[in-house]
């Protein structure tokens, strides 16, 4: 899919479907937030996921707006706080937080569109991860051709432009479509930076 085409679907992703491609970007975060969480002993980690869990919960059932801004409320109590962290670690699981929350307002503030700001948002986050890894000392240049070269951003398109083709085609939210959502979100539980809970 040639990178105008992209946009242009992002584009149309309108009510549930929008909501449905920023969630699945969230699920697909989500290990990034859980491995943060374990290594940290996160208070919140058991709230937040059931911000998730519940948030696709709610798409299927088509809930109301209080719902949705239940969840917020809940969500926005539990977000760790970057300053009481000195780890890299906490800032994609901040970002996981983040679009989590674009995902829940897309049902309570619809007239904002969310989902292109947050697909930028997400490769924003892998290319930071590739800088603070692999970029040390590298020209902008060097930058440049590094995430060009990326498995991690060649990996980022893909999910991103699949996810969209399969949303176009669905025309309910139903607990399949759901559930085929995540299991393409999932990825095998590697997340968007490679972040893997069962690694040793």
């Amino acid at each position: 899919m040639k990178p105008n085409q992209f946009q242009r679907h992002l584009a149309q992703l309108k009510g549930w479907r929008e909501t449905a491609f920023i969630l699945a970007l969230a699920e697909r975060a989500y290990p990034n937030f859980a491995l943060f969480s374990q290594v940290t002993a996160f208070s919140g980690f058991n709230a937040v996921t059931t911000c998730l869990a519940k948030g696709w919960d709610a798409l299927i059932e088509n809930a109301e707006e209080d719902r949705y801004i239940e969840l917020l409320e809940l969500l926005e109590e539990n977000v760790p706080n970057l300053a009481d962290y000195d780890m890299y670690g906490a800032i994609p699981a901040v970002s996981f937080c983040e679009t989590l929350e674009q995902g829940l307002l897309t049902q309570v503030n619809n007239e904002k569109r969310r989902a292109a700001e947050t697909a930028q948002g997400s490769f924003e986050g892998v290319m930071e991860f590739i800088e603070t890894t692999e970029g040390e000392g590298l020209s902008e240049d060097e930058l440049v051709k590094l995430f060009d070269q990326s498995p991690l951003i060649k990996r980022e398109m893909a999910f991103q432009e699949e996810l969209v083709d399969r949303l176009r085609k669905e025309s309910v939210p139903d607990k399949h479509v759901v559930a085929g959502l995540k299991l393409l979100a999932s990825d095998e539980g590697v997340s968007n930076i490679g972040i893997s809970l069962d690694e040793d």
